[in-house]
């Protein structure tokens, strides 16, 4: 960052951040472009495709020392990814282990914020009035929700923004040219429609792990 005063929410890593760094080279991904130095903002990641974006952006994050937090459905904060449904509920999907509680505490301590599906109703009013209180941070959201296509995204990136008056940083998760992409932040200007159709235009043709980012 060439700013004399960062205002970036940071969290330097003695360990894990040249961890990062090392597995990221090891791997052959890069990572282009610069996180905006700036008090408050939204990370959207795209296309998001496979369970693995998140090991790769978990690097990513370690290698640029950034805090993050993070939001995810329920149950992958306690239970194992599973190629096939158990459960009905969007709540206990995956399959329960011994060990569910450590990584419960490690997916908090990674700044993980869990989402109940099955009642989420005024779940974004809610982080709009917390993250009001927070001098700086850094939200990471992925609009798609899952790995599944999609016809449209969640709105919650959009009403974030809006609400919380905060730029979002669009983010390529590009497996064809290994790298992650930073893009020039953007304040919403327009409806959701709108700045949906901004996001789908810049990432149109993008390569993510299993398919080429497009809305069905």
């Amino acid at each position: 960052m060439t700013n004399s005063k960062p205002q970036l929410a940071q969290k330097k890593r003695k360990i894990l951040g040249p961890t990062g760094r090392l597995l990221l080279k090891a791997f052959n991904w890069k990572i282009e472009g610069e996180i905006p130095n700036l008090k408050k903002m939204i990370l959207i990641g795209l296309p998001h495709t496979a369970m693995r974006d998140a090991w790769y952006a978990l690097l990513a994050v370690w290698a640029l020392d950034l805090k993050i937090n993070f939001f995810g459905a329920a149950w992958v904060f306690t239970r194992l990814p599973s190629l096939f449904t158990i459960s009905k509920n969007l709540d206990r999907l995956g399959v329960p282990w011994p060990l569910w509680w450590v990584q419960k505490y490690l997916m908090l301590k990674l700044g993980g914020i869990p989402v109940y599906r099955t009642n989420s109703k005024g779940m974004i009013y809610g982080a709009i009035e917390e993250f009001k209180e927070l001098e700086n941070y850094i939200l990471v959201i992925a609009p798609e929700a899952g790995t599944e296509p999609v016809t449209k995204f969640r709105s919650g990136f959009y009403f974030l923004a809006k609400g919380l008056n905060i730029p979002y940083v669009p983010i390529e998760i590009d497996f064809k040219n290994r790298r992650f992409k930073i893009h020039q932040y953007k304040y919403v200007q327009g409806s959701f429609e709108e700045e949906s159709d901004k996001i789908i235009n810049l990432f149109k043709g993008v390569e993510g792990a299993t398919r080429t980012f497009k809305m069905l």
